[in-house]
């Protein structure tokens, strides 16, 4: 093979691969209520608002609700003070409907900077379908009915294995990192006074 094959063919390998990572990382993934909850803690993780507000379902030159916004604002506050060097999901799933909505837990750690292992959060959010896509429903529109259920599903969660494995690693990851909540704190206040 001549010199000049090789070159071809590396080159067109490294495109492949260049746009197979471009495809792997940063979208928004709407194909099931798990997929899109994944992508919205994603996007946060990343610090894309854009990615975000995609995950909402608005669209890039809609404005943004103040309500909505200060949502936005504040995880990605609280995403930034988690210092997080890596982040992996540990399990989601659906824990039944309100309405036409779905709820969906999320588990997943997240390795930080100053903490020796890696920190368990698990979140909850309401997820809707619309034209076969999948959106994050923005806590604003999180009607009483579906509070309601949400409380109801969330104490028979808390009754199931996953949850207690979860419950231990977090207590164990205290244990560990006693002082880990404290300066966690005091960079999501620093970050409050940078606006």
């Amino acid at each position: 093979m001549t010199a000049v094959k090789k070159g071809v063919i590396l080159i067109l390998t490294v495109s492949i691969f260049m746009f197979l990572l471009e495809g792997c990382g940063g979208g928004v993934d709407y194909k099931s209520p798990e997929a899109i909850v994944k992508s919205l803690v994603r996007s946060y993780q990343d610090q894309n608002e854009q990615a975000v507000k995609e995950c909402y379902g608005l669209s890039e030159d809609e404005e943004v609700q103040e309500d909505i916004q200060k949502e936005i604002n504040y995880n990605m506050r609280l995403f930034k003070a988690y210092q997080a060097v890596s982040i992996d999901f540990e399990k989601s799933d659906s824990l039944g409907k309100s309405g036409d909505s779905q709820l969906i837990y999320v588990w997943f750690n997240y390795k930080s900077k100053d903490a020796e292992q890696k920190c368990p959060v698990m979140s909850f959010y309401f997820v809707k379908e619309k034209d076969k896509r999948y959106f994050v429903i923005p806590a604003k529109d999180v009607t009483e009915e579906m509070s309601e259920y949400s409380r109801g599903a969330y104490e028979r969660f808390m009754d199931t294995r996953t949850y207690k494995n979860y419950q231990k690693n977090f207590e164990e990851f205290q244990e560990k990192n006693p002082s880990y909540k404290e300066s966690l704190n005091k960079r999501f206040s620093q970050s409050a006074n940078e606006i």
